[in-house]
């Protein structure tokens, strides 16, 4: 079975990745999944996911706030490199993946978005990369793998499905938090998503606020949400090619229909952050 998984960028609503992440592997160990691509906070949360290290993920998510009284906003962690934190806990001691794990780079010098396939890299090398993974522009100052400098590619591609179209997979569980269903690239590609979307509540605080009853919850909805899902997904097994399609289709037609090619996608957010970045003056 050719299977892949698509995991978005979120900031702090990573926390739901955590809980979908462990119904799914009720159904699909890591090692069973073929093809992974992530984005962002998606990085640090599908690697753990690829390694067996889910259980040490969740930990460290629910030990950013130790207590009902500790918030962290998303500025503050960045500056204090927690993310950075995570992403060397997680590779200590590692074995290199070996399902193909695409994590998504921007390449501010050359403009250019980068799907990197970190199969196969080393500890200290892998560690560089997912540090960058979530080095979010005009928070952070890029890192530097193999040479090249890095940001967090998700401003560019937050639902980075394009390095999976090249592999034909049977089916792609796709986790994305928004409530709209995205036809993604062609007709026949699109057929094969199983989407597990979170819809936004009060999507801005949700992104960038950490407190210890907001992960708790997270994590507890993205488990009973994607079990519940999953269960008809997988009713039939993983296998059931027809079975997991048909359901696939009735979630696509759950919510609001919008193209979405990554093509465009990247160009116009590409457009959007440089406009943020370039420095504006008037000169006399």
């Amino acid at each position: 079975m050719n299977i892949g998984l698509v995991l978005s960028g979120g900031m702090a609503k990573g926390a739901y990745q955590i809980g979908a992440l462990k119904a799914l592997q009720n159904y699909l160990p890591g090692n069973t999944i073929k093809y992974i691509s992530c984005a962002s906070v998606g990085v640090l949360n599908g690697y753990a996911y690829a390694a067996d290290r889910l259980t040490l993920a969740e930990d460290i998510w629910r030990g950013i706030c130790t207590n009902d009284n500790e918030k962290y906003t998303i500025t503050r962690l960045l500056k204090l490199d927690k993310a950075d934190s995570i992403a060397q806990a997680l590779t200590k001691d590692s074995l290199v993946l070996e399902n193909e794990f695409y994590t998504t780079l921007l390449d501010l010098k050359k403009k250019k978005l980068i799907y990197k396939n970190l199969q196969g890299t080393k500890t200290d090398i892998l560690t560089d990369y997912l540090r960058a993974s979530v080095a979010v522009p005009l928070y952070k100052r890029s890192i530097r793998a193999e040479g090249t400098d890095y940001h967090d590619g998700a401003a560019v591609d937050n639902i980075p499905v394009y390095p999976l179209l090249q592999h034909e997979p049977d089916y792609i569980i796709c986790i994305y938090f928004d409530d709209i269903s995205y036809k993604f690239e062609s007709p026949d590609f699109d057929s094969k998503i199983i989407r597990i979307t979170f819809p936004p509540k009060t999507r801005f605080k949700e992104s960038v606020l950490f407190t210890k009853k907001s992960i708790d919850d997270m994590i507890t909805e993205g488990y009973e949400r994607s079990e519940r899902i999953l269960s008809r997904v997988f009713e039939n097994g993983t296998r059931d090619i027809e079975k997991i399609l048909s359901e696939a289709k009735k979630l696509s037609e759950a919510y609001e229909s919008i193209p979405r090619l990554t093509g465009d996608v990247m160009v116009d957010n590409m457009n959007k952050l440089f406009k943020k970045l370039t420095k504006k003056s008037i000169e006399p």
